[in-house]
């Protein structure tokens, strides 16, 4: 269960009491975790489960994400492995996966599947594709998908991207967007989220994108090449038009960001840092917040966080490490008004 604490202003100098953390609860084996509320209230969440020649998405559900997570379906595809899945529910009730598809070295993919109730899914289409003869694709590869809607309903997903490392002038990775506007059944062009100007030897990739209280949409990723991995984001006034560049740096995270807006407004990031940081300015500063979900100590810990408000100010961290976890906690009220 979860501890919930009322009140209790916390100060710049009281850094380590912006959360109180309860238990945790194992949600599957494998890793790369990622879940969902559905607009019923139940939860579904998605893991990888790894075997020798290929790897699947397995989905669970559960009433209460303190509860078990018992497995629902399984997404396979012969021969290929599956990983980084991604969960989303349209509008109109419909429920969609993403993840990655590869054949190393040879094809890439982003599929969509569709589903009506978590438990059948079928293929509705891929998003990006690289495909070539056996060996002539290395690091040309399509990574890590990232759902979200557009304020018109639209739906968008941001993913890494190597297709461009043979470009002139060429980028060893991008961020890239496309937008589906018939809910996942084919896909517009490509967009640039993030790119080193003028290409080069950086990586940014991993992106997450959530929209604002304000209505504007922020973007976080990762820069391999910077620093340690260092984080960077975007504001976007439609989550479609995003200005050029790497962006601004995030202190203190490293790898793997997930951002995540708060019914407050208040914005909480998380990274392999494993640190949490939160805005009351819609991403135009950032303050360290305390004590972390998961303390691994200095320097990052490849954990692949996620971060979701479960009710308002409860806080689940999912994390990829020893099967796929979540810690439960309270974000404790601050008492500094957000802005209008």
């Amino acid at each position: 269960m979860l501890i919930l604490l009322t009140g209790g202003s916390v100060t710049a100098s009281d850094a380590t009491n912006d959360f109180q953390w309860a238990g945790t609860n194992l949600v599957a084996g494998g890793g790369w975790g990622r879940m969902l509320q559905l607009a019923n209230h139940q939860w579904l969440a998605v893991n990888t489960h790894f075997a020798r020649q290929e790897s699947t998405l397995q989905i669970r559900q559960a009433d209460d994400v303190t509860n078990s997570w018992p497995l629902v379906a399984t997404v396979r595809e012969p021969g290929r492995r599956l990983d980084n899945g991604e969960l989303i529910q349209l509008p109109a009730g419909e429920i969609l996966l993403t993840g990655r598809s590869l054949i190393d070295g040879q094809s890439y993919r982003l599929p969509v599947y569709r589903s009506g109730d978590g438990r059948t899914w079928n293929f509705l289409s891929n998003i990006d594709v690289n495909e070539g003869a056996p060996g002539s694709l290395s690091q040309r590869g399509l990574w890590e998908p990232h759902f979200f809607l557009l304020a018109d309903g639209r739906l968008a997903v941001a993913y890494a991207n190597e297709k461009h490392a043979a470009d002139q002038p060429a980028f060893s990775q991008t961020c890239s967007e496309r937008i589906s506007a018939d809910g996942g059944q084919t896909w517009g062009g490509e967009i640039i989220l993030a790119a080193e100007p003028g290409g080069g030897r950086l990586r940014p990739g991993m992106p997450v994108v959530t929209r604002m209280a304000n209505g504007t949409f922020i973007a976080v990723y990762e820069v391999v090449g910077r620093d340690d991995a260092s984080v960077f984001a975007k504001i976007s006034p439609d989550g479609e038009h995003w200005p050029p560049g790497l962006g601004r740096p995030i202190p203190g995270h490293h790898a793997g960001p997930f951002v995540v807006s708060l019914a407050t407004g208040e914005l909480l990031l998380t990274s392999c840092a494993n640190q949490l940081s939160g805005s009351r300015d819609f991403g135009a500063t950032w303050q360290s917040l305390g004590p972390p979900a998961w303390d691994f100590g200095p320097g990052k810990v490849f954990t692949w966080p996620a971060i979701y408000e479960i009710a308002p100010r409860q806080i689940a961290v999912m994390i990829s490490r020893n099967g796929v976890r979540l810690r439960l906690g309270r974000l404790l009220e601050t008492g500094t008004p957000l802005p209008p």
